[in-house]
């Protein structure tokens, strides 16, 4: 599996809380913590024979730690370099939670946003704007809108790969934009995400399965043998750095290369192209084998734990795209199974209005269903609808799908927030 089916892990995530530090703190502790981790990652790499993929740190949502804008801005350019300097391939934590007003820091992250995600390399952010418990701040869903459209200028739409819209996001995220060092949660732990469509594929096909529930008992055994990887992978790389082991992210998350796609699985269990009709179902069934299989490998299951469904970094979703069988809102329609939600997809560069529509759109599938989802678009000045739009490395590529951009839209520009579901009160 490791050599032949591109089992990997897709990242080691050092989670850590750099709430009450200065400045100057917070970018040495990056650099000694960051050297440390790629050093323990690549020596359990080697002693073990297992591909990790990405290193990742993860901060203290850094517009709690700072709330002025040039010491935002100055802060987040110098993590940047620091995670350059010592090898780390991605930082997450530049991010806030607004459910349900735009306090202070919250509106000084969303004005200061386009400039450090066009400045920076490795820095990725999120604005969390919902959850089950206080509903949807869909205020700061337009304000965050507007900053994004301006980020998308700014960088052709790249930029925007490197921050997320999101609801219900939990604290020990591994994934980039979202990994952040949640509430409650120890100094530093390690999180993992774990990879593995190309496993989950090939062993549908050899498996030569005759019903629904030999195939779900096929998909589970894969799991568990995927997120065991993970957990021991963790443990090791924490076992170095002296620090807790956290949680295994059981989400499959695929890459552009070929043999590494969530959408070949579900063609491989008999969907005649990803977006057919079918496809949700089939999802589903590969989430919950997922869960199943995944939860009895791992000591801590968390993060995501679903599916992931980005266009750009999924070969066969971009095949199904220029053929046809997939466009937006049947994306949106897959997150009410999957998990992290409308992912990575191009679209061409459209109002504030728009933009917020359809992440209002989104995130209220997790809002009301009690589930963490984000929004990760790329606007893309110039481009039309079928464009081949190359983001490079990981990122993939992705088509343009086409979006209904109609004025106006004043539904999107009432105030305030929308009021938590009554889910909420099931809960006590």
């Amino acid at each position: 599996m490791l050599h032949y089916l591109n089992l990997d892990v897709r990242a080691v995530t050092l989670s850590l809380d750099v709430t009450g530090k200065e400045k100057e703190e917070i970018v040495e502790t990056v650099e000694s913590k960051g050297s440390e981790l790629v050093r323990a990652v690549r020596e359990v790499s080697e002693e073990h024979g297992i591909p990790i993929v990405t290193v990742r740190m993860a901060l203290t949502p850094l517009a709690e730690v700072v709330n002025k804008e040039e010491e935002l801005v100055e802060l987040a350019k110098e993590l940047d370099r620091a995670a350059v300097k010592t090898g780390v391939d991605a930082l997450g934590g530049f991010g806030a939670f607004a459910e349900v007003g735009l306090n202070a820091r919250a509106k000084t992250l969303i004005k200061v946003l386009p400039e450090v995600l066009s400045k920076t390399e490795r820095l990725f952010g999120f604005l969390n704007v919902g959850d089950t418990w206080s509903g949807l701040n869909v205020e700061a869903v337009y304000e965050v809108s507007e900053a994004l459209i301006d980020l998308a200028i700014r960088t052709k739409g790249t930029g925007n790969a490197k921050f997320l819209v999101s609801a219900n996001l939990p604290g020990d995220v591994p994934f980039m934009p979202g990994a952040h060092h949640g509430k409650g949660r120890p100094e530093a732990e390690v999180n993992v995400a774990i990879s593995g469509p190309g496993v989950m594929e090939a062993v549908v096909r050899r498996s030569k399965v005759n019903s629904f529930r030999e195939l779900y008992e096929v998909l589970k055994k894969a799991a568990f043998k995927i997120a065991r990887l993970g957990e021991f992978a963790g443990r090791k790389v924490a076992e170095k750095m002296g620090v807790e082991m956290g949680s295994v992210d059981l989400s499959l998350a695929p890459t552009p290369k070929m043999g590494d796609s969530v959408a070949k699985v579900v063609e491989a269990m008999g969907v005649p192209s990803f977006g057919a009709p079918g496809t949700l179902a089939a999802l589903a069934l590969l989430v919950e084998a997922l869960k199943k299989g995944g939860a009895m490998a791992v000591s801590r299951f968390g993060g995501f734990s679903g599916l992931f469904v980005p266009l750009s970094e999924d070969s066969g979703m971009v095949e199904a795209a220029q053929r046809g069988t997939l466009d937006l809102y049947k994306l949106i329609a897959y997150t009410s199974v999957c998990s992290a939600g409308l992912d990575m997809v191009p679209i061409p560069l459209v109002t504030p209005e728009t933009l917020a529509s359809i992440t209002l759109d989104q995130l209220m599938i997790g809002v009301i269903n009690s589930k963490p989802l984000g929004v990760r678009l790329l606007p893309v000045p110039d481009a039309k609808p079928g464009d081949v739009i190359e983001l490079g490395g990981l990122l993939g590529r992705g088509v343009v799908l086409p979006v209904e951009d109609l004025r106006p839209n004043n539904f999107i520009r009432l105030k305030g927030h929308v009021p938590p579901p009554t889910l909420r009160l099931h809960r006590g």
